[in-house]
């Protein structure tokens, strides 16, 4: 039977809650992941181009928007524990169906129902886990949970190609449908149940409407954020989509490719080491001005490599740092500039329309491989969506200068 706690008090921290929530979105960033590491191998087990992929990855990103976008609302109804619950349990189905698929369009629509259950994932569990704990803790606890997204992704490119040379692509998604099944009994027992009168209320109805996010204060903030969001999943998501396909063109095999994947998860995990570490003096708008920059640097080194495998590797996941940070941190910004009951709206949201450019950025990813672009061309034409979201960041760092405000 689950405990219904309030808020901890002092400096308290529900380790429970937290661990469980981030156990949920790692799962959330392995699956996200594992398509990308299966196309080369399903490229030439089914015969057909790596770019005949592109819907199937695109509606993962799709059902994952729309799982965002009605989280806040489910989470209203059933609260935040059943809706990451029954999440999690939704994409398990998916990840062993997504084992048994034979064409590339029973695979694109069993990813879009796999997305679904993604995408509520982890706004409802970054909700939960700072409205348990102390509000001091918030921003650095939402950085946490976020990055668990990146730690699958890592898991999954250093335990993917390993399974896919030795087991077939199958077992990629088999390993994660399992891991996912075993955490579904802790995740309903563990995560406390919400009742209206306690501390740690749940969203209502009225605190989960979208239009709260443009309440005067925050409405140039929220279309800052969101579009700062969307341009920076774009791009991170043409490099997690495709980076396993494009290192087949600087000599990585199809069963060393998925080591791309491994290289931004890691980047990206450190990204959020350093997010928490910086976080603690510095509001994480600045921090994301830097990180910013520091993407664009290695996407326009890693575009002038020669075919050194260690070292495209180092620099991809200098790439992952500086795509992820923004990834990362944004959800922190809306995790805790919005009161606790919008919080699971504004990271939903904020996530969704990040998505939105995750959706664009495999297409623009797959047509790009399919009009025969270099590797090295995609790659640079990547840095300008990202200079565009330096700007943006920019502004919106000075928007909370001026406002006096810290994101706290």
């Amino acid at each position: 039977m689950s405990v219904v706690p309030g808020p901890a008090r002092g400096t308290d921290i529900r380790w429970p809650v937290l661990i469980l929530g981030f156990l949920a979105v790692l799962l959330d960033g392995y699956d996200s992941t594992a398509l990308g590491l299966a196309v080369p191998t399903l490229s030439h087990t089914w015969h057909v181009p790596a770019s005949h992929f592109t819907a199937a990855l695109s509606l993962t990103s799709l059902g994952v928007a729309i799982g965002y976008l009605t989280c806040g609302r489910l989470s209203a109804r059933y609260g935040r524990r059943g809706v990451v619950t029954v999440a999690v349990a939704a994409f398990t189905v998916g990840s062993l169906l997504n084992a048994v698929v034979q064409t590339t369009t029973e695979l694109s629509l069993v990813r879009l129902f796999t997305g679904l259950g993604l995408g509520a994932v982890l706004p409802a569990a970054v909700s939960l886990a700072t409205a348990v704990n102390p509000a001091r803790y918030r921003q650095m606890i939402a950085i946490f949970v976020a990055m668990a997204i990146a730690v699958g992704a890592l898991i999954a490119g250093l335990l993917g190609a390993r399974l896919i040379g030795l087991y077939g692509w199958r077992s990629v998604f088999i390993a994660g449908g399992i891991g996912s099944a075993l955490l579904i009994p802790a995740l309903w027992f563990g995560l406390p149940s919400e009742t209206p009168d306690s501390a740690s209320a749940p969203p209502t109805p009225e605190s989960s409407s979208v239009t709260r996010l443009f309440d005067e204060g925050y409405r140039l903030r929220t279309t800052l954020l969101w579009a700062f969001g969307l341009l920076m999943f774009g791009v991170y998501f043409i490099f997690s989509s495709w980076l396993p396909t494009l290192l087949t063109s600087y000599g990585f095999s199809a069963s060393l490719a998925p080591l791309g994947s491994a290289a931004l998860g890691g980047g990206s995990i450190l990204s959020g080491l350093v997010l928490m570490a910086a976080g603690v003096r510095y509001r994480i708008a600045s921090i994301l001005v830097v990180t910013t920059v520091i993407a664009i640097a290695f996407l326009a080194l890693s575009s002038r490599l020669g075919p050194d495998k260690a070292l495209l590797l180092t620099v991809f996941a200098g790439v992952g740092f500086g795509l992820q940070a923004a990834m990362i941190g944004q959800t922190g910004l809306a995790a805790t500039m919005y009161p606790p009951r919008t919080a699971t709206t504004g990271v939903g949201w904020s996530a969704s329309l990040g998505r939105i450019g995750s959706v664009l950025g495999p297409i623009v990813g797959g047509a790009m491989l399919g009009l025969g672009m270099p590797t090295r061309t995609i790659v640079l034409a990547a840095c300008a969506p990202v200079l565009v979201a330096l700007v943006l960041i920019t502004a919106l760092r000075r928007r909370t200068s001026v406002a006096g405000e810290a994101f706290e």
